[in-house]
């Protein structure tokens, strides 16, 4: 087809496949003269909630583009259905977040357990529609900080600015199934390996398909808290997230800013591939503010806690399974302090 006001071609072709639930649209590209006119390639809704450009530098350039590794094809989902990670935990059954109550931030929800963060215990929290989770109070909408250190303790996978009126959903989880406990107990275990833990609860906070505030393109992002008495996880899994001029981050941080984290990526849209535990889109941390063991330390989790009662401040006498040979004596039995441990000699007369 020649270009208008021109001699030069262009050669392509765009397919639409469809099934009764799915939609695809592959643009193949042959040869494309250089052109100095105006020109886009892409596809757009009629409210631009969904939107993408095919970003060369010249029209030529199309032959070979591609987002399949096949030069010259482009090819998209286009049904309007969320590509949901493998490992997102389901949310079809969450509560639904109100995205205009309390300037776009949930009632306090109360949660199953008290919650540690960083040495602090928390028994409710606020879901934020702009991406992040608060404890003690929302925290408003127009409240923006480029530090992810707005004098309280956060959890914010994606704060942006979002709006869920134009389409999406935003739920939560706070009664998790038998079944979700069990998933998140392995992901602590595969994550964490040298951690003993079993979940006592979860939350699961969902944000699916929500556009962006003031431009095209939606994000798709999960956050779930993982914990029980003693141990406090988060995990954070990334699936579609298109690209944004809009300011955004994503990470943690606490009142006194003690404890923060920002993940590391370069555009918004790197999040779905970027990880700290090599599984793609996910980011996983301890935070209840243990300290981090070493690899190599032994698994301790259920081991009896030592309370000074002697006046030197040493526990009381520990027998010893079997008796304890150190450096040519035998030992039964041992005392524990703060700071070393000491050995008695049982003599037997």
């Amino acid at each position: 087809m020649p270009c208008v006001g021109t001699l030069k071609v262009a050669t392509f072709q765009v397919v639409l496949a469809s099934s009764v639930q799915r939609s695809f649209i592959l643009l193949n590209y042959g040869n494309i003269s250089k052109l100095g006119q105006t020109w886009l390639a892409g596809y757009d809704t009629v409210d631009s909630a969904n939107s993408f450009t095919i970003k060369v530098s010249n029209a030529s350039e199309l032959s070979s583009s591609s987002n399949t590794n096949v030069n010259g094809r482009s090819t998209f989902p286009v049904d309007g259905s969320t590509k949901v990670p493998s490992n997102f935990l389901p949310s079809d059954d969450g509560q639904a977040v109100n995205s205009t109550a309390n300037d776009g931030s949930s009632d306090a929800i109360s949660l199953q357990q008290p919650f540690k963060f960083f040495g602090r215990t928390y028994s409710q929290i606020y879901m934020n529609s702009n991406g992040y989770l608060t404890f003690t109070k929302p925290l408003p909408a127009s409240n923006s900080s480029s530090s992810l250190n707005p004098k309280r303790d956060i959890i914010a996978p994606l704060w942006t600015q979002l709006d869920s009126r134009r389409g999406g959903s935003i739920s939560y989880i706070n009664k998790p199934s038998s079944n979700v406990l069990a998933q998140v107990t392995a992901a602590v275990k595969q994550y964490f390996p040298n951690i003993p833990f079993a979940a006592a609860s979860a939350f699961v906070a969902t944000w699916k398909s929500v556009p962006y505030n003031n431009s095209g393109g939606v994000v798709n992002f999960q956050v779930v808290l993982a914990y029980n008495v003693h141990r406090s996880f988060v995990f954070i899994y990334y699936g579609d997230i298109a690209e944004t001029g809009q300011p955004w981050q994503a990470g943690y941080s606490t009142v006194d800013s003690a404890s923060s984290f920002l993940v590391p990526a370069r555009s918004v849209s790197e999040l779905s591939s970027s990880s700290n535990i090599k599984v793609t889109g996910c980011w996983a941390f301890q935070v209840d503010g243990s300290p981090k063991l070493p690899d190599n330390f032994i698994p301790f989790g259920n081991g009896e806690m030592v309370t000074p009662r002697l006046d030197n401040g040493s526990s009381e006498a520990i027998i010893l399974q079997q008796p304890f040979k150190y450096f040519g004596r035998t030992l039964n039995q041992t005392f524990v302090r703060t700071a070393f441990v000491t050995f008695h000699i049982k003599r037997h007369f």
